[in-house]
């Protein structure tokens, strides 16, 4: 399975980029502040519904703009895999897979499977223990996305035991 496609409205700093990818590998050259860490930021978030740079969506949404929107196509075996995520500056998002709206985000969670890293996570080394956690946390829900419901669990009898 690869990334075939990804297609960006209002994110970030596209207003309307269509990217094909050839090859399951590519490399992404460019200058700086063209664009490159924001198109990784896009397949992030299609992998984890999360950022590591924004905590709000309305960050991720193009500045005077009310949504955005990250769409991209996996090359399966089987079939070709449809994404869509939909961000709105008020917070509400919404995902779709092969163009249905899905009720439940994690169910989309683990459709398509990312790791991303740079040199900021040198505080997988350096860092707590918690950070280490964290990452771990990120990559077992891809693999296993009933995983994302466990912890959610977890992360609120803790909240409860501490109030």
């Amino acid at each position: 399975m690869y990334l075939k496609t990804l297609h960006l409205k209002q994110f970030r700093n596209y207003h309307d980029q269509q990217v094909e990818f050839v090859a399951p590998k590519t490399i992404l050259v460019g200058d700086n502040a063209q664009g490159k860490s924001n198109l990784l930021e896009a397949v992030e978030l299609l992998a984890t519904l999360r950022s590591h740079r924004a905590l709000r969506d309305r960050d991720l949404v193009l500045d005077g703009e009310q949504v955005g929107q990250i769409q991209a196509t996996l090359e399966r075996h089987e079939s070709p895999v449809d994404l869509a995520l939909t961000l709105r500056s008020n917070g509400r998002r919404t995902v779709s897979l092969n163009s249905e709206t899905l009720r439940r985000q994690l169910d989309f969670l683990g459709v398509l499977n990312a790791v991303q890293f740079s040199s900021l996570d040198l505080e997988l080394v350096r860092g707590s223990p918690g950070e280490r956690r964290n990452w771990l946390d990120t990559l077992l829900t891809q693999l296993e996305p009933v995983y994302a419901y466990i912890l959610q669990q977890y992360n609120t009898v803790l909240r409860q035991r501490k109030d």
